[in-house]
């Protein structure tokens, strides 16, 4: 009778743990727990891009408007080359290695191109909490949910697109990285947010950096900021923070 009792408990036990199964089998087909364990989806370091005008060593107050493109009226110092300018009353030789100058603009004058780069290192490894404790080395299927600037602006200019890339860790110069996104025109003295606009390629370069997540790479913020001669010297300051969100299997 004990042996008959064993086996109708051993049978029962059989039958809820094929019954859990075809329970939990159910939960995930209908979507109710996730058929992928290994998927993390986490969000990415902040990035804060500061630019100062006060660092660009420009002189204070209106500048004068210098006109250009015309060798005829040198009286007015109508002049072919920004920086290279004729030996006239009151004009100097600008410094074009530290103020880029061109001629430009309707009427003609000579415009400050004025570049601005910071660059921002990224380390998934050491700045993601959901990363930090695997000692796996490599993630694949990596995706972008998305990517979201703030940016808090007192400068007297427009920021022009503010391109971004993805270089070595190291690097600061763009031309050495790829090309990731790009932040829209920042009028003067405002506050905008919105989503960065992402390049084509953007999941694939960012996925071929956040492979190998414990090896730090550079987040890098660069523009060209234009001010024509005759107008007001650039006041103020502006930063430009990144935010976003990111999914992969481990």
């Amino acid at each position: 009778m004990s042996d008959k009792i064993t086996a109708m408990r051993s049978l029962s036990s059989r039958l809820r743990w094929r019954l859990g199964g075809l329970v939990l089998l159910g939960a995930v087909g209908c979507g109710l727990i996730s058929s992928d364990i290994t998927k993390v989806t986490f969000d990415l370091p902040a990035k804060t891009y500061s630019f100062d005008t006060a660092q660009w060593g420009i002189p204070a107050g209106n500048t004068v408007a210098v006109h250009c493109g015309a060798p005829d009226n040198l009286a007015t110092a109508t002049i072919m080359d920004c920086c290279n300018p004729p030996a006239l009353p009151g004009l100097t030789k600008p410094d074009c290695n530290a103020h880029p100058l061109v001629c430009e603009g309707t009427p003609m004058v000579c415009t400050l191109k004025q570049p601005v780069t910071v660059a921002q290192k990224m380390d998934l490894k050491m700045e993601v909490p959901q990363l930090s404790s695997i000692s796996n080395q490599s993630l694949v299927d990596i995706s972008l949910s998305n990517l979201h600037y703030v940016a808090v602006s007192t400068l007297n200019v427009d920021i022009p697109p503010l391109e971004l890339y993805l270089a070595d860790d190291g690097v600061t110069d763009s031309s050495q990285g790829m090309k990731f996104g790009t932040v829209p025109t920042i009028p003067k003295g405002t506050s905008p947010s919105g989503d960065v606009v992402l390049e084509p390629g953007a999941d694939a370069l960012f996925a071929a950096r956040g492979h190998t997540f414990g090896t730090p790479f550079n987040f890098i913020a660069t523009t060209t900021v234009s001010v024509p001669s005759g107008s007001p010297a650039p006041t103020g300051m502006i930063t430009v923070t990144v935010t976003g969100k990111a999914a992969a299997k481990l």
